[in-house]
């Protein structure tokens, strides 16, 4: 099974998981594309550890392994937390990997504003469902149980924007420099990798089905 984990205030309906999808199921291999955040309160409520919970149930329903995993940005970040858990997981794809997660939503918003995401939540506009919405603190919380850069052993392809203003390419090289199995390709583009699909997709497609 190649198994697909959708970013942060995203869902299985993203571009990006609907283009990946229809290009592999056009090989034969479908794209396995669970909502991480399920439910009318799900996203308020999330997690990393309840979006990873749904991601390794997914693989555990797949039945015998290897399996591969395809992540964006936080669902890139949580694949990489999967694989250094579950040896069924044979490659990782990880696109704008959201590593250091904690430290970057700590530095980002700093001590007022981390106060007021105890007290009020925090309101980001959820693609996915096209409005505004409020997660918990619980989410800033549990992120500071995960290590800034999971330790993966499985061949890992990396791609990254050189113009990432949401994860710094640099992030990603640190992670592919203490990943022995990982390799980066970096492309001219921002986090959503919105201009690189076609590239993503090729690179991808060889990488998981070969040839």
């Amino acid at each position: 099974m190649i198994l697909y984990l959708h970013g942060f205030a995203s869902g299985p309906s993203s571009h990006k998981a609907r283009v990946l999808s229809e290009r592999f199921a056009a090989l034969g291999a479908p794209l396995h594309v669970p909502d991480l955040t399920p439910g009318a309160e799900g996203f308020e409520r999330s997690t990393p550890s309840s979006m990873l919970g749904i991601a390794e149930a997914a693989l555990d329903r797949a039945g015998s392994p290897p399996h591969a995993i395809v992540g964006s940005s936080l669902g890139g970040y949580l694949a990489a937390v999967a694989a250094s858990r579950d040896p069924g997981v044979e490659k990782l794809v990880l696109l704008a990997p959201a590593f250091r997660l904690f430290e970057r939503w700590r530095a980002r918003l700093g001590p007022g504003a981390l106060e007021d995401w105890r007290s009020n939540g925090l309101e980001t506009m959820h693609h996915a469902s096209g409005r505004m919405r409020r997660i918990g603190f619980q989410f800033f919380e549990d992120a500071g149980a995960y290590p800034a850069f999971p330790v993966v052993r499985v061949p890992t392809l990396c791609i990254a924007g050189t113009r990432d203003d949401t994860v710094p390419l640099e992030d990603v090289e640190a992670f592919v420099e203490r990943t022995p199995t990982a390799r980066l390709v970096a492309v001219d583009d921002g986090h959503e990798l919105a201009t690189s699909l076609d590239r993503i997709f090729e690179e991808a497609r060889a990488f998981l089905l070969g040839g």
